[in-house]
């Protein structure tokens, strides 16, 4: 029987350092760490929080941009059995402090370049008692004003030289926020056992061994960085990180990394498309991948033309982790399953039940309802919100609010949110059939397409449209749609041209401000 202590994210870096200590483990624009280095740097960063009183089951927030030492300092956090909770970068002071409130956090980890908010926070939320600063890639020295102690900068000053206390599957490893029906962001928790579970998963779903390498442009909000970077780290492989997402700079990393995988939702696939990548080097690239929305034809066919035939789509949340969602296989994308997001993953289950049902309200193939996951990483509890525990979890089972359904090879095809259903005429209307429509458009780079309240109809379906070039007009492109095989209930009635359409701090889709 496996020793539950074993079974923890701090026991992750501790057997990769064991076994890998001169793979290179989190390399930045200005930082190199191998695991032995990293595992040094993080127990001396573990010191520095003990020394502000962390102890195990603290929370200590997170306000840092993607780099090898916001790895360290999240580390740190497990080191002592705290648990570590990432911070919207861009939220507003306003819902920072309240996110705080609910969190409760002993210290507040963050990046120099955003002192004058956190010295915002520090007048706002007395109940954190310590800051410490933690550089990225970019960082520079006039950034970083005041006393607090900054990592890595002074970490050859202090020294780990006591045994923390012992941690195990059952703890809590994360709490991952994701966005919220009041406004606060909802703490989503995760223990130790199903988060090594997912980064399980992950290295079955990367194909990662200790001479993987991955490039990571993803923020260290989102749960996509740790359904990343965790897989690598299992293993002893490299993960690359950027502070801030610059198309050139992420195909030029790419090449001179040597990187073997890269996954980004296709918004980004598209924006490097915009440009001529033939001149870079991306013989080491193994496996592309996409996850977060649908993609479109021409984009799936650049990667597998310009980056590799060997390309997966994932599907998974804040909620799944790795082990709850699903993944399509590059040789299951054929033209007839293009928009599946393939088969539950590893000891996964999806089901379609009855939208407000329960679980036993299943739906046959190819009917449309909500779609519930089950799995060895699903979580089953938030943070300081029972209601809403007893609401989205039902017996190991969690509910999506997805739209979705199962064809009669249980390939699943999601068709929207619940609430981003258009109720248009008396008739129900998903925007993602729409959107790929005005997606084929040589001319559009970004869609999306939302429910606008109006007297006549319910609602009225408005397509918001970005263009690269701004001569296209709204009755150009009205014509291209008709052309299309769209039923006219889903023809939209309204487009307007935007520069770009609205992310949350994710980098998703914000269909809330579009209809605002």
């Amino acid at each position: 029987m496996a020793n539950v202590k074993n079974l923890t994210v701090r026991g992750m870096l501790h057997r990769s350092a064991r076994y890998f200590p001169d793979n290179e483990a989190a390399v930045d624009e200005s930082y190199r760490y191998t695991y032995a280095e990293l595992l040094d740097k993080v127990r001396r960063a573990a010191a520095i929080y003990h020394g502000m009183g962390v102890r195990k089951g603290d929370r200590v927030a997170m306000m840092l941009l993607p780099s090898a030492n916001h790895v360290v300092a999240l580390f740190a956090a497990y080191e002592l059995g705290a648990i570590p909770v990432a911070l919207h970068v861009r939220e507003s002071t306003s819902l920072l402090v309240k996110t705080l409130e609910r969190l409760s956090p002993r210290i507040l980890v963050y990046d120099p370049s955003l002192s004058d908010q956190v010295d915002e926070l520090r007048e706002l939320c007395p109940g954190i008692t310590g800051y410490v600063g933690a550089r990225s890639g970019v960082t520079t020295d006039e950034e970083i004003r005041g006393n607090d102690v900054v990592i890595p900068d002074q970490l050859d000053q202090y020294e780990m030289d006591f045994e923390p206390m012992a941690i195990d599957a059952q703890d809590i490893a994360l709490i991952c926020l994701s966005s919220g029906t009041t406004g606060i962001p909802k703490g989503v928790i995760h223990r130790n056992g199903p988060t090594v579970e997912s980064a399980r998963g992950g290295a079955y779903i990367w194909g990662s061994n200790p001479h993987s390498c991955q490039l990571v442009p993803i923020s260290t909000s989102f749960t996509g960085w740790s359904n990343a970077v965790f897989p690598l780290m299992n293993v002893g492989a490299k993960s690359v990180f950027m502070a801030h997402f610059h198309p050139q700079r992420y195909m030029q990393t790419l090449q001179d990394e040597k990187c073997t995988m890269c996954v980004l939702i296709p918004t980004i696939w598209r924006m490097l498309f915009q440009m001529d990548i033939s001149g870079y080097d991306l013989s080491n690239v193994e496996l592309a991948g996409f996850a977060g929305e649908v993609i479109d034809g021409p984009t799936l066919e650049k990667i597998r033309t310009q980056i590799t035939p060997n390309i997966i789509n994932i599907y998974g949340t804040t909620e799944t982790l790795l082990c709850g969602g699903t993944i399509m296989f590059s040789k299951d994308m054929t033209p007839e399953r293009i928009e599946s997001v393939g088969k539950p993953l590893l000891n996964g289950e999806i089901r379609i039940i009855e939208p407000g049902g329960t679980i036993d309200d299943e739906l046959p193939a190819n009917e449309e309802g909500e779609i519930v996951v089950s799995g060895p990483s699903v979580s089953n509890e938030m943070w300081a919100d029972p209601a809403l525990t007893r609401k989205v979890f039902e017996d190991g089972w969690w509910h999506s609010g997805d739209l979705g359904r199962l064809d009669e090879d249980n390939y699943l095809y999601i068709n929207g949110r619940i609430d981003d259903m258009i109720i248009s005429g008396g008739i129900n209307v998903m925007p993602a059939p729409i959107e790929q429509t005005i997606l084929d458009h040589p001319q559009v780079t970004e869609v999306a397409v939302v429910g606008i309240k109006d007297e006549q109809w319910g609602q009225r379906i408005t397509a918001f449209v970005a263009l690269k070039d701004s001569s296209l007009t709204a009755e150009e492109l009205h014509d291209f749609v008709c052309a299309s095989p769209l039923s006219h209930y889903q023809r939209p009635r309204d487009y307007q041209f935007v520069e770009e359409l609205p992310k949350g701090p994710t980098g998703k889709l914000s269909r809330k401000a579009l209809r605002s």
